[in-house]
């Protein structure tokens, strides 16, 4: 039940580590994956893959991609998930596993072990995560106790990346809830000597009783999805709090857009802060992980080499890009067990690519991918215009221009047809809470030119939200959606 620890790759030089995870790669397929996993093993023998003809990441290319609606339950199958977990029985292990696996089984057998009971601590599901639901399911990941020990190691690195010290205080505002933000935060509570504190987010803690802890335990890094951290700091702001001794940020659940950052800053330093850093952190529930900017503002992520392999790839072909070259995250178990995926698409891209070699930022040798981030829905989003049937519309722009404009409190996209006709065209349309004193005749034509001059479209802008009521419309308390799809189904 032993597991690969993280700390063993932070003095490897690059080649050394792709030695590692194409070592790691060939293994985990041959001995785990086809095995034990029913989904990869019927997509293997339908496409005539033969596991042992992978050796590399880039025979990689040879399997297809794997997408949510290829995870997702559906009326004949509501427990689709399951083929997605490792279920290996003595048999399978007979047949597969190498001789010196099988005799290393043999000896723990000689010994007295109970292999029936090591091998449930290695395979056995016990602890679950689940999506947040946006497209519709909530979509649950299986952790078994030797993923506990492997990816709890992984998330304490965060750590070293950020440079947390074993004397600081950490408000964690991310919702008690089975997702990756808060349970992240967690398993590294009980795998360092971090000091936390969880208000499990605004459903348990209010926002003015967030403040008051925040001075009452002497904070000094603060957690928490961008929307939630800015709505608690300009309440902090508002009471004239002293936002002193704050030194660090760790902000995720949701893009942390440049404008974002720069409101955060303002307030922290209007609030007496100085110096501080906001790190963004990227993770997606089915990777069942999550990476840290390495420096702040970077949009460099270095990934956990131990756990997964990243390609960036073209989204039509599936072919891997050249370093460097903006593209799709994909990723794939090279460790783990539970729930493993094979060159899933994390439904992200990544406009600066992959790199590898010494990271100009920090020097680490570890494969990082770079941002800026953006949603593979949002990023080719087709509408049926007036002057343009089928557009093809970037919406991702919408996280830089709304949230840099000072006005703008919440701010959310929403596409629509007129009418709510199914057969009609699409309308987008923006709704706004601005702060007060604003003339909000003035903030719609605002934004309606910023929006034509990006994207040539007339958008319709509602300013007339309530600051609290949008945000929970966006489901604020658990993960805001920013921009949605509202078109009637046909």
């Amino acid at each position: 039940m032993d597991f690969d620890p993280i700390e063993r790759y932070y003095d490897m030089s690059s080649e050394a580590v792709a030695r590692v995870q194409e070592k790691k790669l060939r293994d985990f397929i041959r001995y785990q994956l086809y095995p034990f996993s029913p989904y990869y093993r019927k997509l293997f023998d339908d496409n005539k893959i033969d596991p042992n003809s992978i050796q590399t990441v880039k025979d990689l290319e040879m399997i297809p991609l794997t997408t949510k609606e290829d995870i997702m339950p559906t009326a004949e199958d509501p427990k689709r998930y399951e083929q997605f977990l490792l279920q290996p029985d003595l048999d399978m292990i007979t047949e597969f596993w190498p001789k010196t696996k099988l005799f290393g089984l043999k000896l723990k057998d000689l010994t007295g072990a109970d292999l029936k009971k090591e091998l449930s601590k290695e395979y056995y599901p016990t602890f679950r995560i689940e999506t947040s639901g946006t497209t519709g399911n909530s979509l649950p990941f299986m952790f078994t106790s030797r993923d506990i020990k492997q990816f709890s190691n992984a998330y304490a690195s965060i750590m070293d990346v950020a440079g947390l010290k074993d004397d600081q205080v950490v408000l964690n505002t991310f919702p008690f809830a089975p997702h990756l933000t808060f349970i992240f935060v967690y398993w590294v509570n009980l795998n360092s000597t971090i000091r936390v504190f969880h208000t499990g987010g605004s459903a348990v803690t209010s926002t003015e009783k967030t403040v008051e802890l925040m001075n009452t335990v002497d904070a000094n890094v603060l957690m928490g999805a961008p929307s939630c951290l800015h709505r608690i700091l300009r309440k902090a702001r508002k009471e004239k709090t002293d936002l002193s001794s704050i030194k660090m940020v760790l902000s995720a659940g949701e893009k942390l857009s440049r404008g974002t950052r720069m409101k955060i800053e303002a307030i922290l330093e209007g609030g007496g802060a100085t110096d501080v850093e906001i790190f963004d952190v990227y993770g997606t529930t089915e990777m069942r992980d999550a990476y840290s900017e390495c420096v702040p503002g970077s949009e460099v992520f270095h990934i956990h080499p131990n756990i997964h392999i990243a390609e960036i790839v073209d989204l039509k072909t599936g072919k891997q890009k050249k370093p460097g070259e903006g593209g799709a995250l994909v990723v794939t178990n090279i460790d783990g067990r539970g729930t493993v995926l094979c060159r899933f698409l994390t439904g992200d891209i990544f406009d600066g690519g992959i790199r590898y070699g010494p990271c100009p930022h920090c020097g680490r040798a570890t494969p990082r991918i770079v941002g800026p981030i953006g949603r593979i829905k949002d990023h080719s989003t087709e509408m049926d215009l007036v002057n343009n049937k089928g557009a093809l519309l970037n919406l991702n722009s919408f996280h830089d221009i709304l949230p840099e404009m000072d006005e703008i409190l919440e701010w959310q996209v929403s596409i629509e047809k007129r009418n709510n006709d199914p057969s009609g065209l699409d309308v987008l349309k923006i709704n706004i809470a601005s702060r007060k004193g604003i003339k909000k005749a003035d903030l719609a034509e605002k934004i309606k030119k910023k929006v034509n001059d990006m994207i040539e479209i007339d958008p319709i802008v509602d300013t007339s939200f309530n600051e609290d009521d949008l945000f929970g419309m966006m489901g604020g308390k658990l993960k805001p959606e920013r921009i949605v799809d509202n078109r009637p189904k046909e």
